[in-house]
């Protein structure tokens, strides 16, 4: 089978870039040839057996004029190919599948903009259009998506029929499952070496290529509000391909700078979750959140908001979702707890993350991929 992957960008650090590349490598396992369509390439062309990549060039001054752009010259490409299925994994319509990272743009965008100024913008505008070319009750495009709340939420816009959704289970990096427990100890002790913290102190870890989507000014409060002598034994570390701009002002200006750290992209991930005592995402908008999966899958007690796509899985792992709309000082309260209470805590969170394993993803959408190209050819 020959599968097309259209992509407007690859970063290692993104976690749709991730499962895009899971899934490339999940068929070029089974025999498929697999070529991945994109704009831009952030780091070394990988050279994997079955995976061809193309660069497509999409140059514009702004992202929604190079997304339209790319949709513009992938389809064709795709089209000329023969390929058996297409997905793409960003809004390109015509491709046989869409893999739904994201959440509903038109829902979504209308909570952050007043709608008479979204309808002046040609971001919304061109998002939108893209959007809907691929929902629409006349699109043939199936859609392969991660959470309940987005196959609702399209539906209510769109009118999109239930046959075209397809449900993926979650997908994870599977280096972040917590290896034997005298490695796990030992990894730990050497994360908190480098990172320099001290036995009695907490490591908080905030993942993210969006800090404030993911609520990170939220996390400096809740830092902030702890007692005194908690607090001092807290530092709060962010990790992720997005700068600290507003957020160290507010670090400084709560008078926390000291405990809040700027880690920036880490290929470390697995390692980073075992050296830490506690992963937060208090996000705003969170379509699945796969450093949920990863974090429970590594031990590791969660504290997340309820926006999260992937936040039923962190209340079954026995840690803390917070309920919406959203409460800074319940935020607050639910980090002062969990520390207070953290060996129980992290014992709990162990013990659960040997009953679990959030590796399918990938192949199930493989299985899904092969029916489609089989029906067709019959």
């Amino acid at each position: 089978m020959r599968i097309a992957i259209a992509t407007f960008k690859y970063s290692p650090f993104g976690g749709l870039e991730r499962d895009m590349l899971r899934l490339a490598e999940a068929a070029a396992r089974r025999g498929h040839e697999v070529v991945i369509f994109t704009g831009y390439w952030q780091g070394d062309l990988p050279i994997i057996p079955g995976i061809k990549i193309e660069i497509l060039s999409s140059g514009s001054l702004t992202n929604h004029c190079r997304a339209r752009n790319f949709a513009r010259q992938a389809l064709p490409r795709i089209q000329a190919g023969h390929f058996d299925v297409s997905v793409a994994f960003n809004r390109i319509p015509g491709c046989d599948f869409y893999f739904a990272a994201d959440n509903c743009y038109a829902v979504e965008m209308p909570k952050k903009h007043h709608r008479l100024l979204l309808k002046l913008l040609p971001r919304y505008r061109t998002y939108l259009r893209l959007e809907r070319a691929i929902f629409a009750p006349e699109s043939a495009t199936r859609i392969l998506y991660i959470s309940p709340h987005q196959k609702r939420d399209y539906q209510a816009c769109y009118q999109t029929a239930s046959e075209r959704f397809f449900l993926l289970p979650p997908g994870m990096n599977p280096d972040c499952r917590r290896p034997p427990e005298k490695l796990a100890l030992a990894i730990r002790e050497k994360v908190r070496t480098q990172l320099q913290l001290s036995a009695e102190e907490f490591m908080l870890l905030l993942v993210g290529s969006n800090f404030r989507q993911k609520g990170g000014d939220r996390a400096i409060l809740a830092l902030a509000a702890l007692p005194k002598d908690l607090r001092q034994r807290c530092r709060l570390f962010f990790v992720g391909a997005d700068r600290p701009g507003e957020l160290g002002k507010l670090a400084q200006s709560h008078q926390v700078s000291e405990q809040v750290v700027f880690l920036g992209p880490r290929t470390d991930l697995p390692e980073l979750l075992l050296g830490s005592d506690v992963l937060l995402l208090p996000a705003r908008n969170e379509a699945a959140g796969s450093v949920l999966i990863e974090a429970i899958s590594s031990g590791l007690p969660v504290i997340c908001s309820g926006e999260c796509g992937f936040a039923d899985y962190v209340a079954a792992s026995g840690s803390t979702v917070l309920s919406e709309p959203w409460s800074q000082e319940h935020f607050d309260l639910a980090l002062q707890g969990m520390l207070k209470a953290h060996r129980q805590c992290l014992q709990h969170a162990i013990k659960y993350s040997r009953s679990v394993n959030f590796t399918g993803r990938a192949d199930c959408a493989v299985d899904i991929l092969e029916k489609f190209a089989a029906a067709n050819k019959g």
